[in-house]
């Protein structure tokens, strides 16, 4: 039973048309070495400079996060608090991504330290609404004096650790879409000259009646070759070259592109070559017959 489902579907027109691409796409790589050669290696600087910038915002990223687990604020308790308001203020606060914990009151020789409530946050944002809760009215018995200042200093430092992270996004979101359109253009560019320098030959398939998938998916086949062999070596060079920068910290951001970003690169890389390779074509598929 396999051998006659294997012959039928060995002679399936479109595994066939398949087939016939991968072949032709191969083959025409070979042909066009040094074109071919010179792209990989224009895509493998742009996925180094895109891996790069990933690599150092995930860095930047890693630092802010560092320094967020530390954001904690200390609220001072009356000494005689109602337990029952105290209760419903942890209650209230348990809506928050956060985490508290309650330290007694303390002597120090002639120096007494009212009893605090410690509250760590995991959500920076949450900050403003979580003061706004600890300032309410209805608990004025339980929190003692409110420090205004301390409040002011903390707000501005959570801040500017939020706007950092904002332009941190933003500078990555901007320069990504930079290479991925650079890539493209690369691609679009690189097929525009091989498919010149092979007009009339699609002159030809066209006049004769092939099927416009027939002339162009080995062009498209060979656009994904070319995208992912350059994700690979653009995978090694930055693999070797983080290896050697001491001050970051490379396995945690060798981990974080392997993990989040390196597969969705794989096959952008290949898509960006495919579309190039068609968006070149277009022309000569869907355009004037030309000698």
């Amino acid at each position: 039973m396999l051998l006659p489902n294997m012959k039928q579907i060995l002679n399936n027109k479109t595994f066939r048309l398949w087939r016939r691409s991968v072949r032709e796409g191969i083959l025409q790589m070979w042909r066009n070495k040094f074109l071919s050669i010179t792209t990989i290696g224009l895509g493998v600087v742009i996925l180094f400079l895109l891996n790069f910038v990933f690599g150092v915002s995930f860095f930047a990223d890693y630092s802010l996060k560092n320094l967020e687990s530390r954001a904690d604020f200390l609220v001072p308790l009356e000494l005689k608090y109602d337990p029952f308001e105290y209760k419903s203020l942890q209650n209230e606060l348990g809506q928050f991504s956060l985490v508290t914990s309650f330290r007694k009151a303390e002597t120090f020789g002639e120096y007494a330290i009212e009893p605090r409530l410690h509250i760590k946050f995991n959500d920076l944002q949450e900050v403003p609404a979580v003061f706004k809760v600890l300032k309410k009215k209805r608990y004025e018995a339980v929190v003692a004096d409110w420090d205004t200042e301390g409040e002011r200093e903390f707000l501005i430092v959570v801040e500017k650790l939020l706007t950092g992270r904002t332009i941190l996004e933003k500078i990555t979101l901007v320069m990504g879409s930079i290479f991925l359109v650079g890539g493209v253009l690369l691609a679009i560019n690189a097929f525009q000259i091989i498919l010149f320098s092979r007009k009339r030959e699609i002159f030809v398939a066209r006049l004769v009646g092939a099927d416009p998938w027939f002339i162009v998916l080995p062009f498209i086949i060979e656009g994904l070759l070319l995208g992912f062999m350059a994700f690979f070596l653009g995978a090694v060079v930055f693999t070797v070259a983080l290896k050697q920068v001491t001050v970051l910290p490379a396995g945690e951001i060798f981990e974080y592109l392997l993990s989040n970003i390196w597969m969705r690169e794989f096959w952008l890389s290949g898509a960006v070559g495919g579309l190039g390779a068609w968006i070149a074509a277009r022309k000569y598929l869907f355009g004037r017959l030309e000698k």
